[in-house]
Formats: structure tokens, C-alpha cells, sequence
């Protein structure tokens, strides 16, 4: 079953769902929190606020593509609430701690995504916005939400809700949810009294079986997995990544995609 899905995951195109549209200027407030990584002037992710200085993204995000190797911290920059040319708040990234299972080199797999985690310290915290506390895993059947930004719109958050959470096996996520390049790391949203907690990040798409039914993949920050990593953060144990590492082929990762435009580079590049 596996095998298949992932199969189906080399082969998947993006689509446009009727669920997911961009935030209004009144919405985009209580989203704040949410931000685009911008890359080395290359791509960006998406990112959210989990503490005044640390930034929630997908670890395959954060290494090159061609060297596979971990950027710079000062190479990447989170823009809060970015919004048509507007933010909140912008901070240059001080250090990058990924997932100690995350090797970029490794052919995508159930594992790797399970590891897809990385947490970005900011140089300066940011006050201003509230950040978001993280939930347990969804269940299957569960709806959820998604706030990202995206190739095809990168200049404002877009938001799907609810989608579904499809399955659900140890910290791998399968969720209906609409989402494209840009997209990786991505908060994934349980509402629970009327609040938004972060219970997963997006790693990758792919489709259903052998249909043609879109799905995106995530780990669930559940079981340690997310403590493991700052853990390693408090403990300055941030050069693990700076090694060169194993080569092999990346797959339909959504933070893999070259810029389309200069709005990569707009802000903090």
C-alpha cells in the first residue's frame, strides 16, 4: 500500500480546489502568526509562530536542493502575516534545527515525512503576535485547516477549511486538503473552541490510491517529535546538519520548486 501511494506521489499535479481561498485583510488578522520563509532568494515556505522567536516549517525546506546541504540561517527570513506587500513582522533567522531522522538525500518515504520538521530561531523574538499552540494529532475523520502561501499565490495566505484528515498512521498524516508549491510547512490547523492549535506540518502531495483525488502528506508533532527538536536547539546542538549528506533523488516535495517570479525575493532577500 505503501509502495503505491508514494508511486502515486511522483506522479501527482498540483490542482485548484474550490476549498481554499486567500484570506481577506479582516481574516488575515487572526493569522498573523503564519509567514512566509523566504530562501536565499530562491523559494520560500510557508512558517508559523509556535514562540516568540521560533518559526514551524518542513525541514526539506531548509537544505539546497543542488548541494543538499542546510542553507545559512542568515540566508533565510520569516515575514509574519505577510500580505500583498504589507506585515507585520520581518526577522532574519539566527539558527536552523531540523528533525535528527530528516536526511534530504534519502528518497522520499513515509519515515522522511514523519521527520519533515524543522524549527527556525529568529534573531530578535516578535512581540506583536500571539503565537500558535500546538494540539495532538488529528484523527482520522477529523477536520482540519490550512493557512499557506503558494506559487499561485504568493503575495497573500490562502486558507482551506475544513478539509479532512483521511488517515492516519503513527505521526503520518493524509489529509484532502488543497495545497501547491510554496506550500511546505504549512500549518496544519485543529479548531477547538473556536482556536486554532497547530497539530502538523505539510511535507508533500500526492494522489489517493489510484485515483485522481489530491492529498497532501504531514507529520504530526505528537510523540516527542517536536520537543525533540528544540530540545536540541536548547541544547546548541545546531551543526548536525551542516554535514554534507547522502545523495539519492527528491521527490514531489512542495518546497522543491524554483521561483516563478520576484516575489521570492521581495522581502529580506
Amino acid at each position: 500500500m505503501l509502495r503505491a501511494i508514494f508511486l502515486a506521489m511522483l506522479l501527482a499535479v498540483p490542482a485548484w480546489a474550490e476549498g481554499r481561498r486567500m484570506l481577506t485583510e479582516e481574516e488575515a488578522r487572526d493569522w498573523q502568526a503564519v509567514g512566509r520563509v523566504n530562501i536565499a532568494g530562491e523559494k520560500f515556505c510557508t512558517g508559523a509562530l509556535i514562540a516568540p522567536d521560533q518559526v514551524l516549517t518542513a525541514a526539506h525546506c531548509v537544505f539546497s536542493d543542488v548541494s543538499r546541504r542546510l542553507y545559512r540561517p542568515d540566508r533565510l527570513h520569516f515575514v509574519a502575516g505577510y500580505r500583498l506587500q504589507d506585515y507585520t513582522a520581518h526577522r532574519q533567522v539566527r539558527r536552523i534545527m531540523v528533525h535528527r531522522s530528516f536526511d534530504p538525500g534519502r528518497e522520499l518515504s513515509q519515515q522522511m515525512i514523519m521527520a519533515d520538521i524543522a524549527v527556525l530561531e529568529l534573531a530578535e523574538p516578535i512581540h506583536d503576535v500571539r503565537p500558535f499552540e500546538r494540539e495532538v494529532r488529528p484523527r482520522a475523520g477529523d477536520d482540519i485547516a490550512v493557512v499557506s502561501y503558494a506559487r499561485d499565490r504568493p503575495e497573500a495566505p490562502s486558507i482551506q477549511e475544513p478539509c479532512e484528515t483521511i488517515a492516519v498512521d503513527g505521526r503520518f498524516i493524509v489529509m484532502d486538503c488543497d495545497v501547491t508549491f510554496g506550500a511546505s510547512g504549512s500549518p496544519v490547523f485543529t479548531i477547538r473552541n473556536g482556536r486554532p492549535r497547530i497539530s502538523s506540518v505539510v511535507s508533500a502531495i500526492g494522489t489517493r490510491g489510484n485515483s485522481d483525488q489530491q492529498v497532501a502528506y504531514g507529520a504530526a508533532l505528537d510523540d516527542g517529535a517536536l520537543d525533540s527538536v528544540l530540545r536540541d536547539m536548547v541544547h546548541g546542538d545546531a551543526d548536525r546538519g551542516m554535514r554534507r549528506l547522502g545523495g539519492g533523488s527528491i521527490s514531489e516535495q512542495l518546497g522543491r520548486q524554483p521561483a516563478q517570479d520576484a516575489t521570492f525575493s521581495s522581502i529580506g532577500q
